[in-house]
């Protein structure tokens, strides 16, 4: 195994993040400095795979829909994905983080490892804010946020929006809840989670495959995603046609549903770049054979973590794995 490319340590990026927020400002307040007392605080990495430079919104939802983006608190994605946005007047209620393209904004292909553009908007909700809390944006949280459309939103509903994504995705072992990289400084004992996180990163790559090799998601007009063009144009029409299965934040349209569910599945997914999160909060990038326990602890100990460690939780981490 070998690393393909070194990213930023998040320490850099939260002081870049912290400088593009002084500049887009917002009224929600801002990035990822220490939160005043009483103030809320969301932070997360977004990924199809790990996108960089991408312009994070954090939108509370007013009246049931969410405030104008300009009023929004504003921050960008690091080169490792993460963002961190703080309300500084400590509100509580619920949120639509929206990601969204700014200038060179890029996101990795984890099936190559190249950097394409990235031309599209991916959100999460989030149904109440308390204190330091973590989102991940990906393009399963876009389909719950989808689900709850832009008008008479509330917490209830997006719960049960993410609740439905989470059960139709079962069979991928998709949780909006996990991390979409491997984070060894946060969870390098934790065997569950660790292998939650690959399983996540290698979700992420059937939707990259299907979008490059499947006929069967298809545009608005019925036009097969994989003739878009681009990769990246390629990758947002997948998005959409994941996106037009949902009806509302517990229904969704049976028949899409299969015609998504079976474009996933048909993928094989093999060698993939897996964004690693080292003990130091660094990240580096690492090939990994996803179908052999091998492949991936040679990853994980490439990374960084010790062989006996890795010996050690890979069992429980293949548990984890779909």
């Amino acid at each position: 195994m070998h690393n393909y490319s070194r990213l930023l340590s998040i320490g850099a990026i939260s002081i870049a993040a912290l400088a593009l927020l002084s500049a887009c400002g917002g009224s929600g307040g801002g990035g990822s400095g220490t939160a005043a007392p009483g103030a809320t605080t969301v932070s997360g990495t977004v990924a199809k795979g790990i996108v960089k430079g991408g312009r994070v919104l954090v939108c509370r939802i007013v009246n049931g829909a969410p405030e104008p983006d300009a009023s929004c608190a504003a921050t960008a994605t690091g080169n490792d994905g993460s963002f961190s946005v703080t309300m500084s007047d400590g509100f509580a209620g619920p949120v639509m983080i929206k990601v969204m393209a700014g200038s060179g904004s890029m996101m990795s292909d984890e099936t190559t490892g190249a950097d394409i553009p990235y031309a599209m908007t991916m959100r999460a909700v989030v149904p109440s804010m308390s204190g330091t809390m973590a989102a991940y944006v990906t393009p399963f949280s876009e389909m719950a946020a989808s689900a709850v459309g832009t008008s008479g939103i509330d917490a209830g509903k997006m719960t049960q929006a993410m609740s439905t994504v989470q059960t139709m995705m079962a069979n991928f072992g998709i949780d909006l809840n996990v991390k979409p990289m491997m984070d060894l400084k946060n969870d390098g004992a934790n065997s569950v989670m660790l292998g939650k996180e690959a399983n996540m990163v290698k979700q992420l790559a059937r939707v990259m495959m299907a979008a490059k090799n499947s006929s069967a998601l298809t545009d608005a007009n019925g036009t097969p995603c994989n003739t878009a063009g681009t990769v990246a144009q390629q990758v947002a029409c997948a998005i959409n046609a994941m996106n037009s299965v949902m009806t509302g934040p517990g229904t969704f349209d049976a028949t899409k549903s299969a015609t998504v569910l079976g474009a996933l599945n048909s993928q094989t997914v093999t060698t993939v770049m897996m964004p690693i999160m080292r003990a130091d909060g660094s990240i580096v990038m690492e090939t990994a054979d996803m179908t052999s326990s091998a492949s991936i602890q040679t990853a994980m100990q490439d990374a960084g973590m010790m062989t006996a460690t890795a010996t050690t939780v890979m069992p429980g981490m293949m548990q984890g794995m779909h």
